[in-house]
């Protein structure tokens, strides 16, 4: 899952340091109502769930669909996220971790033995069949399909990265009733393999869901010009005579439907597809402004069972109208908006806890390399290593975020503390911490005459030891743009302070403008590289950086590599692509940790991107006779089947 769309809901916890919050307005009830078996959870405002199935086109796949909503019915086949680590949860996936071999060309999935709602068994068919849709949704040479997706190459696959999972699998079978084979086309890290591309994968009931209408029969039936409905997803896609842009059959018609069905909100509790689940929770009721209630699956094969009788989550208008409903004590697990952090106390005396909800997430600004009036600054490591020394991290943390989340140190991420992921580098803290006279010297070592307070320029242009660097003009200004995400009011301070901070100090000027997330992420990706400039941008912000998920493993294939679609400014690094390289195809664990390290300790002294803290997800304030709810998930995902009431 990509950060930039699963993140569209942080809300940073920001601290209003001045405000002397108006206690006396709060309200409490006499007796704070008792939710009994019923645990109700606050949905951030404005972000009904609005898709169903586990197989989300790009427009669909975030957060609120994919880990609040359909997991709580459907299973990933592995499961991540482990008691608040980042690690894979053996426990929770549908299927035993898989088995490497023939030189790490060959995996060997094993499924446990567990149950679809209906009575029927998860078996390696209902993975096949995922697969099946997945390497047919995400053909770039499928055609057309209708519905919803209409003109769109099948209805498309969030997570899909050209050249990765599926196309990255030579072949697929089926080797036992709860057992499947994949092939590769090259030797893969077991664990990188295992963490990017099967944590994408979902079992879906092939014998409920392989058709292409309501009425249509389902399985392995073979498809004839009389009966073009009675098909699978094994069958050769077929078309509508005379209408060759439709598919009617054949994974990418089944892919459709389902797709279709999907859109339709309306029928989310009538729908007999929604009703085969293999998670600990079913659909009890569901409305299109959000209100979702879960009842527990009485069917489901894992552990622990759900020891509540029904997991709701409730829709708000706005921040103001959750915390209204936080203090009146109307729900179970909400969260503490940034104004109203200061009556986080007096929450406590009235039966809530507070818990910062962390992600493994690493926070950044992106520069545009590309750009052809900044790019040549942006590309010289000096102004990079300068510039990096102007964020006081430690400061931004303490002021603007309540001292809640994490400094950035480099690519992967500082939270949890000793997560085995993090190198002896990062560990150490900031590798060019707060610094003003070091980034002075740099800039002045490098032929820029230093203005504090007013115009640094290049003194010195050329490209000799001592000179501003290749493609900066003489006389060129210290001068650049940042778009960055608009309401958050601790991104504003934090770009507030380092305008200041930089002109100050170093005689950096800096254009700030601000608009919604959609629009700083719109202008960042689309596509710049050293073939395609983009002239549009110089900075962005859009207030969440990265989370690793469904990609967990963090590497840097998707943000950092070459060409990768989520390297918004164009970085390009032969050493840096080939660290990513070596991770993903590292043959044991020693040689995998060894790789990673040295890739993130590159990033981490290269700063392809400016490091800024690491908020929360949000800071959850949840009641205090809630059992299960902490540690909270380290992705972002939930696990309402352990929560429980003290008796």
């Amino acid at each position: 899952m990509k950060a930039v769309t699963r993140n569209t809901t942080r809300r940073v916890a920001t601290v209003v340091l001045t405000a002397v919050l108006a206690l006396g307005f709060l309200t409490w009830p006499a007796s704070a109502s008792k939710q009994g078996r019923v645990v109700t959870f606050a949905e951030q405002p404005q972000s009904p769930p609005t898709y169903i199935l586990p197989l989300a086109n790009g427009a669909t796949y975030n957060g609120i669909n994919i880990l609040l909503f359909t997991e709580n019915m459907f299973l990933p086949l592995y499961w991540f996220g482990d008691a608040g680590k980042p690690a894979l949860n053996k426990k929770l996936s549908v299927a035993y971790p898989p088995i490497a071999s023939d030189g790490n060309t060959i995996l060997t999935i094993n499924l446990k033995h567990w149950k679809w709602s209906n009575g029927q068994p998860i078996t390696a068919r209902d993975v096949i069949f995922w697969l099946n849709l997945l390497s047919a949704v995400t053909d770039p040479s499928a055609p057309a399909v209708a519905g919803p997706t209409a003109g769109t190459a099948g209805p498309g696959w969030g997570p899909g990265v050209p050249g990765a999972f599926p196309t990255n699998l030579v072949s697929y079978w089926q080797t036992g009733t709860y057992q499947l084979k994949l092939k590769t086309n090259a030797a893969y890290n077991p664990t990188w393999f295992l963490y990017n591309e099967l944590s994408q994968v979902f079992p879906l009931p092939q014998a409920s869901w392989d058709r292409l209408s309501a009425t249509a029969a389902t399985g392995d039936v073979d498809a004839s010009a009389e009966a073009r409905t009675a098909v699978s997803d094994t069958t050769p896609t077929q078309y509508v005579p005379n209408d060759p842009g439709t598919a009617t059959s054949g994974a990418l018609g089944v892919a459709a439907y389902l797709n279709d069905q999907s859109y339709d909100l309306s029928t989310y509790l009538t729908d007999p597809l929604w009703k085969v689940v293999d998670g600990p929770f079913r659909l009890a009721d569901f409305t299109s402004s959000g209100f979702v209630k879960f009842v527990p699956n009485p069917a489901y094969s894992g552990s622990p069972k759900p020891r509540i009788s029904a997991f709701e989550e409730e829709p708000f208008t706005s921040d103001a109208a959750e915390f209204n409903a936080v203090r009146s004590g109307a729900v179970t697990i909400g969260y503490i908006p940034s104004q109203d952090i200061g009556q986080a106390r007096l929450l406590e005396k009235h039966g809530y806890k507070l818990s910062p909800w962390n992600d493994f997430a690493s926070n950044y600004m992106a520069y545009n390399f590309t750009n052809p009036k900044v790019g040549p600054i942006f590309h010289q490591l000096y102004f990079r290593q300068a510039f990096q020394s102007l964020v006081d991290q430690p400061e931004y943390l303490k002021d603007f975020l309540g001292s809640y989340g994490t400094v950035t140190n480099g690519p992967v991420p500082s939270f949890p503390a000793g997560n085995s992921d993090e190198s002896p580098v990062e560990a150490k803290g900031l590798v060019y911490p707060y610094d003003p006279t070091k980034a002075v010297q740099l800039l002045k070592a490098h032929g820029w005459t230093v203005r504090p307070h007013g115009v640094t320029t290049c003194a010195r242009a050329g490209t000799a030891a001592g000179d501003c660097g290749a493609g900066i003009k003489s006389g060129q200004a210290l001068t650049f743009a940042i778009k960055y995400e608009s309401g958050v009011t601790a991104i504003a301070n934090e770009m507030a302070a380092l305008e200041s901070t930089v002109s100050i100090k170093a005689g950096i000027t800096l254009k700030l403008s601000s608009g919604p997330f959609s629009d700083v992420v719109g202008i960042a990706f689309n596509g710049c590289s050293g073939s395609n400039p983009c002239s549009g941008w110089q900075v962005a912000n859009w207030g969440s950086g990265w989370t690793y998920g469904p990609d967990y493993f963090p590497t840097g294939d998707e943000i950092l590599q070459t060409g990768a679609s989520f390297n918004p400014g164009g970085y390009s690094s032969s050493r840096n692509d080939a660290n990513i390289s070596a991770t993903e195809t590292a043959p044991t664990q020693a040689a995998e940790k060894q790789a990673l390290f040295r890739y993130e300790d590159y990033v981490a002294k290269q700063l392809p991107l400016i490091w800024l803290p690491t908020a929360p997800y949000q800071i959850t304030m949840y009641k205090s006779n809630l059992k299960g709810l902490v540690p909270q998930g380290v992705y972002s995902e939930i696990h309402p089947q352990s929560y429980s009431f003290k008796s």
